[in-house]
């Protein structure tokens, strides 16, 4: 008999095809004692499937069903009566039925179907978001709400469920109306903002569920397991999913009735490659690269890391211009728009797509659409390969060994490498590294939410009834509960801010003399005086300096000088291109100078910066009341400002995948009005003929993949 290690060996090489006999007789024999290893020498079989005779790819079908990967058998003339009923017993029902589960897939589905609670982890490639949808397509759900944990994957679920459109209405943003059912397809901030707004549910999905553990992501962490402790609350069923845990806090799974499986099925197979960095890394990589074929994705730890690895790559090897009439457009259109010296737009010359959070969404989505339609061979990505691009390919690079300055653990390090490979595409994918592995060791993740500790942010443990708070966390609660600056239901109301800082703010304000609280007494339409007093508030005492510099704010003063010239444009092209000009005459390079201003753009003016003036203005309102003086009010300047003095529709289009440029040339020639809602935006973008305000290629091809991502029929 041949032992594990030849036959792996074997099935690397291409010998084995001429006289496949004994080889399979030994994957049959291993399959039979190790389900895991038999499963993935079946895998490297199915590569090669197509160069060997019919019988032996018939032999292949039925070792296929043997380790439990129905999905890949599609000749069904040809296997047993026993494996045609087997196969038949895991296709998906109604609009789904075009779907076969694997083994492990249809354990988890019969729990969903009937009724219960999962917690599920399970590797990148096992097809848990597939679950999702077949749970939707068999039950009569009335309102579903699902949680992701950025607006690039909100974007993907939001076109897999407009497969519903029949039966739900699909509700992204505030600015559309309800029907008798809906799915909710929300980050959790959003979900945070609009659940008074939500009838009941009796289903919902939280993906990527270990960002519930507070050491991951900080804020949107504490408000992630606000909106899990809040859904949890109204005991309806629920499906969290993730990849490679190993566990969760023990009471969970009787606390919330639910079962927590971990599933190591693998639906691909991955060799690891440890490269070299010599001479150099830099000269590695390219050395690499000149070797590689088919689809190669390269991890990168920052923005800055994908410019210095694309910079030395075109230093080192002479790329020729890409001659695809698509990304050739695309490139003028980004140098246009932007500059002509960002890097984005010089990698698209050459065929080559950067992919980071710092991107506008709709050329985030033109990104990861060009890349799956093999126009772009290469994309260099971020932490956004792991968590906003559901996409794969068949070469990922790890070039980094860091994330956020920390050495990469093995369980983000297990994400990426999961990255490799696909279904149907890539049977084998290939990881290769510079730097040694991180040593196997998978994440506990804590939910704060349902097992609070010392660790447990205030804002969550303020939201917990009396017999949920341990007795030795029952002191930290009385603080909030027994003072009498602000009332505790504001504390709780206004949860987006830990509670510590919400008092030291109103213990600021109440300090003030008159004529210095006066200078909060604006409303709606501020001046520049006005907004410097408010971005002094919210940087020192609301705590939002960290978030702020994270999209690129030094101080501020310079928060406030950016926040008025867009309020003074309210234009964004106008506003990016000046901004963006304004750097580049101070000695900034270009690239830094476009991503500052998108980095101010998506992750303060249109996100942090609302939020913590919102929550400023209740607590200024009080303060002003309190002392007798005329109150505030800066909800309409923080509602305008979130949209980015647009069209309400337009944020919503751009996460669709249409940007603004395209919106603006659409509302000018009167497609749909400036204050119509999202849903008759929607409802007239879809059935209209858009092509022909299209400038090229590529503007075409990006309005034809948002029309088709919003259900249109043309």
């Amino acid at each position: 008999m041949i032992s594990a290690y030849d036959t792996k060996k074997q099935l690397k090489s291409s010998e084995w095809i001429t006289n496949p006999f004994h080889l399979l007789s030994a994957i049959s024999t291993i399959a039979s004692s190790n389900s895991d290893l038999g499963r993935e020498f079946v895998i490297r079989a199915l590569e090669k499937r197509e160069d060997l005779e019919k019988g032996y790819q018939e032999i292949i079908d039925e070792l296929a069903m043997q380790v439990g990967l129905y999905p890949y058998v599609t000749d069904l003339l040809n296997i047993s009566l026993r494996s045609a009923i087997l196969h038949a017993s895991h296709r998906a029902d109604g609009v789904m039925d075009d779907y076969i589960l694997h083994s492990s897939q249809a354990r988890v589905l019969r729990k969903l179907i009937a009724g219960k609670s999962v917690i599920l982890s399970a590797p990148t490639s096992f097809g848990k978001s597939l679950l999702i949808d077949i749970t939707i397509s068999a039950k009569d759900f009335k309102n579903i709400v699902l949680i992701v944990p950025t607006l690039a994957l909100a974007e993907e679920t939001r076109r897999r469920m407009s497969r519903f459109m029949d039966r739900y209405s699909i509700i992204t943003s505030n600015n559309q109306k309800l029907g008798l059912q809906n799915i909710f397809v929300f980050t959790q901030e959003r979900f945070l903002s609009m659940e008074d707004e939500i009838p009941e549910i009796d289903f919902f999905v939280i993906d990527e569920f270990y960002k519930l553990s507070i050491s991951n992501e900080g804020n949107r962490a504490t408000q992630l397991n606000q909106a899990f402790l809040k859904l949890s609350n109204t005991g309806a069923q629920f499906y969290l999913l993730g990849p490679s845990i190993r566990t969760i806090p023990d009471m969970v799974e009787s606390k919330l009735d639910c079962s927590f499986l971990i599933e190591n099925f693998q639906t691909v197979a991955i060799e690891l490659h440890q490269i070299s960095k010599k001479p150099n890394k830099e000269e590695a990589l390219a050395k690499l690269l000149d070797t590689l074929d088919g689809q190669t994705m390269i991890y990168c730890q920052s923005p800055a890391s994908t410019r210095k690895v694309l910079k030395k790559y075109l230093d080192l090897r002479k790329i020729e211009p890409t001659r695809d009439e698509e990304l050739i457009e695309a490139a003028k259109w980004t140098a246009y728009h932007y500059h002509d010296q960002w890097l984005v737009s010089v990698a698209l010359r050459h065929g080559i797509g950067i992919h980071h959070g710092r991107l506008p969404r709709s050329l985030g989505r033109f990104m990861v659409r060009a890349f799956e339609e093999g126009k772009l061979k290469m994309l260099l990505c971020t932490s956004t390969l792991i968590e906003g691009v559901n996409t794969a390919a068949k070469n990922v690079i790890v070039y980094d060994n860091k994330l956020n300055k920390k050495s990469l653990d093995f369980f983000t390090f297990n994400n990426i490498r999961g990255r490799s490979g696909r279904m149907f595409r890539h049977f084998i994918g290939h990881v290769y590294v510079f730097d040694e592995p991180p040593q196997e060791e998978l994440p506990f993740v804590d939910m704060p939410a349902i097992n609070p500790t010392e660790t447990t942010p205030s804002s969550i443990l303020i939201q917990l009834s009396k017999n949920e708070i341990p007795e030795s966390l029952r002191g930290k609660v009385e603080k909030f509960t027994h003072q009498d600056v602000l009332p505790i239901d504001m504390l709780k109301q206004l949860s987006s801010i830990e509670p510590e800082y919400l008092l030291d703010t109103a213990k600021y304000l109440l300090n003030l003399d008159v004529r210095e609280l006066n200078k909060c007494s604006w409303s709606s339409r501020p001046q520049y005086e006005d907004i410097k007093f408010s971005s002094n508030l919210i940087w020192e005492q609301l705590g939002g300096g960290n978030s702020a510099r994270q999209s690129s704010m030094r101080s501020a003063s310079m928060m406030t000088l950016w926040v008025w010239e867009l309020y003074k444009s309210r234009n964004v092209p106008l506003f990016r291109k000046k901004m963006i000009q304004n750097q580049i005459n101070r000695n900034t390079p270009p690239d830094d100078s476009v991503e500052n201003v998108l980095a101010f753009l998506r992750g303060w003016a249109s996100f942090n910066y609302p939020k913590y003036l919102i929550v400023l203005s209740d607590i200024a309102n009080l303060v002003l009341t309190r002392r007798g003086l005329q109150g505030c009010n800066y909800i309409p300047f923080a509602t305008s400002i979130e949209h980015l003095f647009q069209p309400n529709s337009f944020s919503s289009l751009e996460e669709y995948g249409l940007p603004t440029e395209i919106s603006e040339k659409l509302l000018a020639k009167q497609f749909f009005g400036k204050d119509d809602n999202l849903d008759a935006v929607v409802k007239k973008l879809r059935n209209s003929e858009l092509s022909n305000f299209a400038d090229g290629v590529f503007e075409r091809r990006v309005i034809e993949d948002f029309q088709q991502g919003i259900g249109s029929k043309l």
